[in-house]
């Protein structure tokens, strides 16, 4: 289970230390617990446990002990980023993150039956990069940031890449029914238990991202830009073709005499 010091980047200006703590990403609270429909910085995973889902509940609970330990010293201020699900290229083109392992179903078949509407907050690695960055160099940084870019939907990560890649992978173009997926949605992910389906498909995730928006100047790029980036940087590193799939070759015709 993860630690505070797991977590904790320490970045030293002028003025003094700053300590900044990626935590719990924001959608890892069940969906039909948000308050008012809307993820907010004064909102905290209170849904998730040792087996719903545990990833979720360590971040939580690493969190609660970082301001615990600022909370009784004065050498540092603590600030805390609060992503949603990262998405984009990164250093490790084979990483075995949820969101590689997400993005590859997308490629190899696993979801070409269809795929499960359930609502996503969305973030760029990269940008996300810069919203530490900014943490820790923003003398007016404080308190927690939601950090993403987008309100989206797992379905909606099929559409930009149909339209950049067209047949070439086996993407899904329908949706799954929630029945079905409280059916098969086991079997195929230990993640999807029915609590996590019964509580999160079907629901729509919005967040508010104005704060970090506000003090910080943070911009997101669009989402098929991550969504794209993400993509082809597994294709570049023949992701698919370690895993059976292939893009389809481009069938030619011949005539013969």
């Amino acid at each position: 289970m993860n630690t505070a010091a797991d977590d904790l980047a320490c970045y030293v200006s002028r003025d003094g230390c700053e300590l900044i703590f990626a935590s719990d990403r924001a959608e890892s609270a069940d969906l039909e617990n948000t308050p008012n429909g809307v993820f907010t910085e004064e909102i905290w995973n209170t849904s998730s446990s040792l087996d719903h889902p545990a990833y979720s509940y360590s971040k939580t609970l690493a969190e609660h002990e970082a301001w615990e330990i600022s909370a009784k010293q004065d050498r540092w201020d603590l600030v805390t980023i609060n992503p949603a699900l990262v998405m984009g290229p990164g250093i490790n083109p084979h990483s075995t993150s949820e969101s590689f392992n997400v993005m590859k179903q997308f490629g190899d078949g696993r979801l070409k039956a269809g795929v499960p509407r359930m609502g996503l907050g969305i973030v760029d690695v990269r940008d996300l990069a810069e919203a530490h960055y900014r943490a820790g160099f923003t003398p007016a940084a404080s308190g927690r940031y939601m950090t993403f870019g987008h309100n989206s939907d797992l379905a909606d990560l099929a559409i930009p890449l149909r339209r950049k890649f067209g047949g070439q992978f086996p993407f899904p173009t329908r949706t799954m029914p929630k029945w079905l997926v409280g059916l098969v949605g086991p079997m195929a992910n230990k993640v999807m238990t029915r609590k996590m389906i019964s509580r999160n498909v079907g629901l729509p995730w919005k967040g508010d991202n104005s704060r970090g928006v506000r003090d910080l100047g943070l911009t997101y790029r669009p989402l098929e830009e991550t969504v794209i980036d993400f993509f082809q940087q597994m294709v570049d590193n023949k992701v698919f073709e370690a895993s059976g799939r292939q893009p389809s070759a481009r069938k030619s015709v011949s005539s013969t005499t």
